[in-house]
């Protein structure tokens, strides 16, 4: 059965907005503040502004929250857990920057699970959390990107484009699309986001990488951590080639030897060749 949308942007259910608030939550449920973001915490995921990522509602309170965000039309903030095995997070598990996120769009599963597409909007920076709401909330500084002119940044970037192409060309079966990506963005902070949403790298290092704001040193990181990675690759890569010369080796001596004992039967010489060969 296919994932089944759901539209929870009905105009009953949204009521008009007040001065000085967004659109009130449903009943019982004070308005959010203006410069306030809905948040759904993330035990292992790390969304980046530019990019795009599923996530899975599997606690009651994430799905309320998303569900809470499609009705009103707003934006949410993913957040990462600090320690991903704690099952009902408060705000001290938390870590004080996300991603503010748009919904694309939101699914059920036919075994009931819930699910979002979620595109990185911009950073932000958690002030304040708030009481009185079914799900986490906080006010909010959001982060605006200021883009590096400088002659370095030019470099890094060119640099940064280059790595990370080296590295979609070791890995095996990558997608054009992200070739494609990689190669058209021209902002240096955008490239460097993208490339940290790939990289197979642990949710902590993205982390960081999202905490930081000043773009050359943000470019000098993502650079660092693709250069191990490349290194990696290669060394990989001659690994797996000079294993795979010792059995090719092998395989070729194989051949040679029941060639051998082809020739030598055909000439009536095969328990001979045999005696010789245990010897």
């Amino acid at each position: 059965m296919p994932l089944e949308d759901r539209d929870l942007r009905s105009s009953d259910s949204v009521p008009p907005s007040v001065p000085g608030t967004t659109e009130i939550p449903p009943a019982g449920v004070p308005a959010l503040p203006e410069d306030a973001l809905i948040l759904i915490p993330t035990r292992n995921l790390v969304l980046f502004p530019g990019t795009v990522l599923p996530i899975t509602l599997g606690r009651q309170r994430s799905v309320v929250a998303a569900q809470t965000a499609m009705r009103l039309n707003r934006t949410v903030g993913l957040v990462l857990q600090r320690d991903a095995g704690i099952d009902d997070p408060i705000p001290v598990d938390l870590h004080r920057t996300g991603a503010e996120a748009s919904l694309l769009r939101y699914v059920t599963s036919p075994d009931g699970g819930h699910h979002a597409i979620c595109q990185g909007e911009r950073r932000y920076r958690i002030l304040e959390f708030l009481d009185g709401y079914p799900f986490l909330a906080a006010r909010v500084e959001r982060i605006q990107e200021v883009e590096a002119t400088t002659m370095d940044a030019a470099a890094r970037l060119i640099n940064l484009r280059n790595q990370a192409l080296e590295v979609l060309q070791l890995l095996p079966q990558t997608p054009a699309e992200l070739v494609n990506a990689v190669q058209s963005v021209t902002s240096a902070a955008a490239l460097a986001d993208l490339i940290a949403s790939f990289m197979d790298i642990t949710p902590q290092e993205k982390q960081e990488i999202l905490e930081t704001i000043d773009i050359e040193r943000r470019l000098e990181r993502v650079s660092e951590l693709l250069a191990y990675r490349i290194e990696v690759l290669r060394l990989s890569r001659q690994i797996s080639e000079q294993t795979k010369g010792k059995i090719d080796d092998r395989q070729r001596e194989f051949l040679l030897r029941e060639q051998m004992r082809t020739i030598q039967k055909e000439l009536g010489e095969g328990e001979d060749a045999k005696a010789q060969e245990i010897a």
